[in-house]
């Protein structure tokens, strides 16, 4: 019995820290802020959602990384699986708007 509770500890210790390490905070608030911008205008084009991974630095090459944390944006505002599915059509098109990468001045 006892050998279960450490068991369950320890897996319980493991998630967290491994759930902790794949959040990356600025890639969260990007996706977040994408997920606000679509719940203002649903039909917000391209060039306004690559301005928002520009304003988080956000290269082209972790932009898909981002783009997978708007799904779930989208649906927390109230889109339908079907209207998400259509903006996140934008969302790759934005993707095309973004720097390769950004040089620090």
């Amino acid at each position: 019995m006892k050998f279960l509770f450490v068991a369950l500890f320890i897996t319980a210790v493991f998630l967290v820290v491994r759930m902790a390490r794949k959040q990356d905070p600025v890639k969260q608030a990007c996706a977040n802020e994408i997920g606000q911008l679509i719940r203002k205008d649903r039909n917000a084009n391209p060039k306004d959602i690559a301005q928002v991974f520009i304003r988080h630095k956000v290269s082209r090459s972790e932009t898909s990384k981002v783009g997978r944390l708007v799904m779930p944006q989208l649906m927390k505002v109230g889109l339908e699986p079907d209207e998400a599915t259509m903006v996140m059509h934008q969302v790759r098109e934005a993707y095309n708007f973004v720097p390769e990468s950004y040089t620090d001045s």
